[in-house]
């Protein structure tokens, strides 16, 4: 499976959800394992979930490898190898393009 990269207006197409589980299970059905959730954090009273679609799996787990045997990675090829997704508990998106 081919995974693209987002732009804009696939962000305002997506389907509007109520909840983060339910974006998670979007994202999840959509994209299986390409689709890792990397951290969570509260802000501002809110509780917000930050993935990784990974859209090259092969150069982001190679870089993957790197950082924790090197502790540095070079190039930008890592950035390039993933989108990040965040979704709030209520169910808003905001990905990084």
């Amino acid at each position: 499976m081919t995974i693209t990269r987002y732009n804009r207006r696939d962000e305002d197409n997506l389907p509007n959800f109520l909840s983060h589980e339910e974006a998670r299970g979007y994202f999840k059905q959509k994209y299986g394992d390409a689709f890792i959730m990397t951290d969570s954090q509260e802000i501002g009273g809110k509780k917000l979930y930050f993935y990784r679609l990974i859209l090259d799996p092969q150069t982001y787990k190679e870089n993957i490898n790197e950082l924790l045997n090197k502790g540095n990675i070079r190039g930008i090829e890592f950035l390039n190898s993933y989108q990040s997704i965040e979704i709030f508990e209520d169910g808003g998106i905001h990905i990084i393009h």
